[in-house]
């Protein structure tokens, strides 16, 4: 969709359109331009209340879309949006201010402190993490009665905030302790939630937590990232490198018990299940090993957590035979196998595939992902 015919798409109302679904894809695809016209189409389609679904859900967009603009004339159009009566607007709309990353405005900070009480869990959950990205270090008193909230969404933010502005060990070990429950959501965010903590107290148990490696990569470099220590911390290499032997897995998930499970808990939506499945994988006899990866990778090799997890296993195996794989996942530049090429990399020197070498260059010098470029830094230094 071009500049143009996504400011068309914006403009035009939702009634007249056959698929009124477009409009909220044109305010996504705005977010990448740089016009003062796509901004007046963005500010347009994110101010006032709509009634209409397709125009609701196209505002939400709109202000995510102005957040990734960072264009300081749109904050009173976010604030606005602060007073919502749709919820999904005003998540948008705190996140929109995360991403500007300006400090707040007296008033901004007293409408999340609102927010606090009058709101869903999800609101408050995305206003507390706003207090805490955005280094507002005041609101102790305001925040820590939620850290008992019934929401674990809502109490794990507001032990983060309290740990990163008071340093108390007592609160990282509570928000630690969820990285091995039994339930995927709980483990998830309190990944997210230690990143916010910025304790480095935390990357042991980051680095050993059955969530999924590039969740648990963007918090740790959350961590580190003030103290640049990016190409110098085991923990960060231990979550890269992503042995799924090496991980604390939660008490209720057994291992899988048959080649056809492998193949199940693979494809689940549970990471803690994908790296189970990978790990017993890993510890079939030999003698088998190499043909069950083969008929994985040709069933299911399209399913991105099958890819990612079969290009893990060749670099952990060292499966000469089967580095072409490798090869091919190193220059598989699809958005959806990104996580990959970070297996790619860290397989090529396992293998020592020097003839590799110029196409990890490329991508350390192209890539926008912190994990992926540290990644391979590390590597280009040993291969």
């Amino acid at each position: 969709m071009s500049e143009s015919n996504a400011v068309d798409l914006l403009n035009q109302p939702s009634g007249e359109l056959d698929n009124p679904g477009v409009k909220y894809i044109a305010a996504t695809r705005l977010g990448a331009c740089s016009s003062h016209e796509s901004l007046e189409a963005l500010i347009s389609a994110s101010s006032g209340e709509r009634e209409d679904i397709f125009d609701r859900i196209t505002r939400r967009k709109a202000i995510e879309a102005l957040g990734r603009r960072k264009n300081l004339s749109t904050l009173p159009v976010i604030q606005e949006a602060l007073s919502s009566d749709d919820d999904p607007t005003v998540v948008n709309a705190v996140d929109a201010l995360i991403t500007i990353g300006l400090p707040l405005t007296t008033d901004i900070k007293t409408t999340l402190l609102n927010l606090l009480h009058q709101r869903s869990a999800a609101i408050q959950r995305v206003s507390i993490q706003c207090f805490s990205r955005l280094d507002v270090d005041d609101c102790a008193a305001q925040i820590s009665p939620f850290e008992s909230h019934s929401d674990y969404l809502v109490s794990g933010a507001a032990l983060a905030y309290s740990v990163r502005y008071t340093g108390s060990l007592e609160r990282l070990e509570s928000l630690s302790e969820r990285l091995s429950d039994n339930t995927v959501g709980i483990r998830r965010a309190a990944v997210i939630d230690l990143g916010d903590a910025g304790h480095e107290a935390s990357l042991s148990a980051l680095s050993s937590s059955a969530v999924s490696m590039p969740l648990r990569a963007k918090s740790a470099l959350r961590i580190l990232g003030k103290n640049h220590q990016y190409y110098l911390n085991t923990f960060l290499q231990s979550i890269l490198i992503d042995d799924p032997r090496l991980l604390v897995y939660p008490s209720e998930l057994s291992s899988p018990s048959s080649l056809d499970s492998i193949c199940d808990y693979l494809r689940h939506r549970d990471e803690g299940k994908q790296y189970l499945g990978a790990k017993a994988l890993l510890n079939l006899e030999s003698a088998d090993q190499h043909q069950a990866i083969i008929d994985i990778w040709n069933q299911h090799g399209s399913d991105y957590g099958v890819h990612y997890l079969i290009t893990n296993i060749i670099g952990q195996l060292r499966l000469h035979s089967l580095s072409d794989l490798v090869v091919e996942a190193l220059s598989n530049s699809e958005p959806q196998y990104a996580k990959s090429r970070i297996a790619a990399v860290w397989a090529c020197l396992s293998l020592g595939l020097q003839d590799a070498r110029p196409t990890i260059e490329r991508l350390f010098l192209e890539t926008y992902w912190d994990a992926l470029k540290q990644t391979c830094f590390s590597v280009l230094k040993r291969l």
